[in-house]
């Protein structure tokens, strides 16, 4: 087991039983079997076989099943035992298409004072606890949707969910499955159903990750804040493989919060870090390891948002695994953030480690004036639309692409010029921003001016001047209106800007724009500004 030493948080020294949460005693053994459900009734038949070397677990302990299919695991009077999804198998999944690869041992059930149902009780543990497994077809190329914080706050933003990103996304035709990246809703958790009932519209297998809104907000210990959620997805740490693939999700929502003085933050238990201890045992080095979090492993602008110990800890453990990627959401921006050996205790100086925060299905919360669909334009406060991504994989090899809700395929970028300018302007320079959605720090971004030569932008840690306009415009209107208000603008990690000559012949000019992503992919798309004649 993964021991972490106390540490100093905040001039503080907490000892380690303080730091970690969840270390439990176990008192009994389970036993069961992991077996090809031929007939798919969900029941172990006799002329059903076991399946060996498949991956159980108790959340903390990981094993392989037998030749037969046989596993046996400890457990408590709060564990739950889930099956890991091999390579060419698939779970069941339920009338929702939520995965069925878990069972909850909760003899006497949630506390029954929590606001939002938890789970009942499950009575005595069953003499066998058993997985079924379905064969597929399964291909080391494949994809899968990733969609931030869909996060409704009344049946109205899940209609708008299902309107503005369901019914598009229904049309996509690569994705094998999909992940919810936490704050599938805002606070209510009774919205669990209904959300569900959309998203089971894509009609694929969906996992979802424990958010900061995901939580029952009423207990006093981190083990409890999940029970609403357990009762519905099952455990909030868990793994799968599809193809050559393995997906950790991760709770990493610490509330209560004995770090900081917010209400939570982003950290992990000593459960947690064993168990990915103990599922990287059984990882062959040249597999991707994709972890999905909801809180950003890097902290963020505002203040510190993440246990950095927590996250040494965690990276600690890809010593021999240095084709990863982890995903989050929550901030309701888009971000490409790269940890290396140098800075940041990643283990690996050859392959520093890409965390993705994908970009919200809600966008700014499901704010913004209606469009004529009577559905928010709610862009992020980074000036990205709302959307959501698609993740293309081929072995341990990956790319990725923004999807913008109600917009065309091809819609990567915006481009901000101004309309129109005066000849010889002042400060002889007209301002243009390129917002690449999805770009980071290694993609490259190029304008011409008509047939001239190709020159590049430089990028700038600033905000999105069009989004910025179209909020700040609201504050100076006397009749703001009636609708929830989208937020005020923050830096953006993805936007580029240039100078446009303002002494050219008076007329229009068309620019073109040529981004090249880290992946070497060309995309490009033209504006153009007028200049007008001296009087």
């Amino acid at each position: 087991m993964l021991i972490i030493a106390a540490m100093k948080t905040h001039s503080l020294l907490i000892p380690l039983c303080a730091l970690f949460s969840g270390i439990s005693l176990f008192a009994k053994d389970a036993t069961g079997f992991v077996y090809n459900d031929l007939n798919t009734n969900g029941l172990m038949d006799a002329d059903e076989p076991g399946i060996a070397d498949v991956l159980v677990s108790n959340g903390s302990e990981v094993v392989k099943t037998d030749t037969d299919g046989n596993y046996t695991l400890p457990v408590t009077d709060d564990t739950i035992l889930f099956v890991i999804q091999p390579k060419g198998w698939e779970v069941p999944v339920n009338e929702v298409n939520l995965p069925q690869f878990f069972y909850i041992h909760k003899p006497t059930g949630s506390p029954k004072q929590l606001q939002y149902t938890g789970v009942e009780p499950t009575g005595p543990l069953p003499e066998s606890v058993d997985f079924p497994l379905y064969k597929i077809d399964d291909s080391d190329e494949f994809s899968i949707f990733a969609f931030g914080d869909p996060q409704p706050y009344s049946m109205e933003d899940i209609d708008f969910y299902r309107r503005d990103v369901v019914e598009q996304a229904m049309l996509e035709e690569g994705p094998v499955a999909g992940v919810s990246l936490g704050d599938i809703v805002g606070d209510n958790l009774n919205f669990f159903a209904p959300i569900n009932q959309v998203t089971a519209m894509m009609d694929r297998p969906w996992w979802h990750v424990y958010g900061n809104h995901d939580m029952n907000f009423d207990v006093e210990d981190q083990e409890m804040a999940d029970e609403t959620f357990e009762r519905v997805y099952g455990p909030a740490t868990y793994a799968f493989q599809i193809g050559d693939v393995v997906f950790i999700a991760m709770d990493n929502v610490l509330y209560p919060n004995h770090y900081t003085d917010s209400l939570y933050t982003g950290g992990f238990t000593e459960k947690q870090l064993t168990f990915v201890e103990n599922l990287l045992a059984h990882v062959p080095a040249e597999n991707l390891v994709v972890t999905m979090v909801h809180i950003p492993l890097y902290d963020q602008s505002y203040g510190d948002t993440f246990v950095d110990e927590h996250r040494e800890a965690f990276f600690a453990l890809f010593e021999n695994h240095k084709y990863t990627l982890s995903l989050s959401a929550h901030t309701h921006t888009q971000n490409h953030h790269f940890f290396d050996a140098e800075h940041d205790h990643w283990p690996h100086i050859d392959a520093p480690h890409h965390h993705y925060n994908v970009g919200t299905t809600s966008g700014s919360w499901w704010r913004g004036m209606k469009d004529e669909r009577g559905i928010p334009v709610t862009t992020m406060r980074d000036g990205t639309p709302n959307g959501y991504a698609i993740l293309h994989f081929d072995g341990n090899e990956y790319i990725y692409d923004w999807k913008v809700a109600n917009g065309p395929d091809d819609e990567v970028m915006s481009i901000y010029v101004p309309r129109a300018v005066n000849y010889k302007a002042s400060w002889s320079y007209a301002l243009l921003a390129v917002n690449f959605y999805n770009g980071s720090e290694d993609a490259k971004v190029e304008y011409r001016i008509g047939e001239g030569d190709w020159r590049t932008l430089r990028k700038m840690d600033t905000v999105d001047p069009q989004y910025a306009y179209n909020r700040l415009s609201v504050d100076q209107t006397s009749n703001p209106p009636n609708r929830k208000t989208l937020p005020y603008p923050v830096n953006s990690s993805h936007l580029w800007t240039a100078r446009l000559p303002t002494n050219l012949d008076p007329g229009t000019h068309v620019v073109e724009v040529k981004v090249t992503d880290r992946f070497g992919r060309v995309f490009a798309d033209s504006t153009s500004y007028r200049i007008i004649a001296p009087e």
